[in-house]
């Protein structure tokens, strides 16, 4: 592993400063344009990265018919897909391997860890990614080519706690988290706003990525003695089923508060029977439902791939027609000349109206707050 690591970091210094080639040549009269893909496609995390890669295939497809022009020329956009494993090493290899491609933008990663590992790769060949790693420190504003396309843990854990407390009325929480950098974003943002609304933190606890069900018992007997009326989990979608199977053998009915990463149909079919206390989650942007763009989408992603979308399908579809719209607009697709238009344009996408900041992140980063009951997410309140 380590010797992988120095290769990696090794490697990253040997690619060429700027993208000045990228992945763009003509094929028979038509413009091809390459862009990255990276997400989880195997493992515990897999369905997450299928989602988001269902979703930019998507929108792939659809550019690709729209007889779409760059600087007077017809275009085909390509896609060249590689499974991170949620591993932030081999984040940093395809990082490596996206460079070496000439890929004019990537996509992803979704995971705040391997994001925050590789953002420093990519904008040092100035080669643009736009990912939804919710963790704050994925974004700087010395960080010109890194774009966030959802909400922030600054955003999330934030609105969370105000609906926890200010609506759900809770006073005392219990924190369980998987030690990620998505987790620890998502909690420090929670507790500070948790705080200034009167919700206090009873215990805090961490869990390993690969608990047993006897450790995950022990940490709730912790938690029954700390007396909480709620628990928040920060991490991912295995682990949140398996605290709640053990929560429901241990005869503790408590509800229980999560991040978007628990948004997802998945909860379902891992944990559809252990839901009795209530779960409630936070996603970013406007639920698809709520939104006629968003109902469209939804119908379309069905017909496709025979399920509905899931957390990061939206996004992903968003984030290729962004792309597409920046380098139709700058007249080009190399990152030098359509970055600047992507950092100061507006687009209207599916759920979100993309415009950033100064760090690159969204201007205006709602949130829906909902609740998975009888097989399906339930939007309670958006803002």
């Amino acid at each position: 592993m380590r010797r992988r690591l120095l290769r990696s970091l090794f490697g990253s210094w040997l690619f060429i400063s700027a993208c000045a080639a990228c992945a763009q040549d003509m094929v028979g009269g038509v413009l091809r344009v390459q862009l990255g893909f990276t997400s989880p496609l195997s493992g515990a995390q897999g369905a997450g990265g299928t989602d988001a890669l269902n979703g930019a295939r998507l929108a792939i497809e659809r550019v690709n018919q729209q007889d779409m022009r760059i600087d007077g020329k017809p275009v085909r956009f390509e896609l060249l897909v590689k499974d991170d494993q949620a591993d932030p090493e081999l984040g940093m290899e395809i990082a490596q391997e996206f460079v070496r491609a000439k890929v004019s933008a990537v996509l992803g990663p979704f995971n705040s860890g391997v994001a925050m590992a590789v953002a420093k790769i990519y904008n040092r060949r100035r080669v643009p990614i736009l990912t939804v790693a919710s963790n704050p420190a994925v974004t700087r504003a010395d960080y010109d080519y890194v774009f966030r396309l959802g909400a922030s843990d600054g955003d999330m854990g934030r609105k969370l706690a105000q609906y926890a407390a200010r609506v759900l009325k809770f006073k005392r929480v219990a924190i369980i988290n998987d030690g990620s950098d998505y987790a620890k974003g998502l909690i420090n943002e929670f507790q500070a706003e948790a705080k200034r609304d009167g919700l206090h933190t009873a215990t805090l606890l961490q869990l390993g990525e690969r608990a047993s069900d006897p450790e995950v018992r022990s940490a709730l007997g912790l938690v029954r003695e700390s007396n909480p009326d709620v628990i928040l989990f920060a991490g991912y979608v295995p682990q949140a089923a398996q605290l709640l199977r053990e929560m429901s053998r241990e005869k503790i009915a408590l509800p229980m508060l999560a991040g978007d990463a628990q948004c997802s149909t998945e909860m379902f079919r891992l944990a559809a029977n252990y839901m009795g206390g209530g779960v409630y989650c936070v996603q970013g942007g406007v639920w698809l439902t709520r939104v006629a763009d968003g109902a469209v989408f939804a119908a379309t992603y069905q017909n496709r791939y025979g399920r509905p979308p899931d957390v990061y399908a939206a996004s992903f579809y968003d984030g290729v027609l962004l792309l597409a719209q920046a380098m139709k607009t700058a007249g080009s697709a190399q990152p030098e000349r359509f970055v600047p238009v992507l950092a100061r344009g507006r687009y209207k996408g599916i759920t979100a109206t993309y415009e950033f900041d100064a760090k690159h992140d969204l201007k205006d980063s709602d949130v829906t707050i909902l609740r998975l009951k009888d097989g399906a997410l339930v939007p309670l309140a958006n803002f």
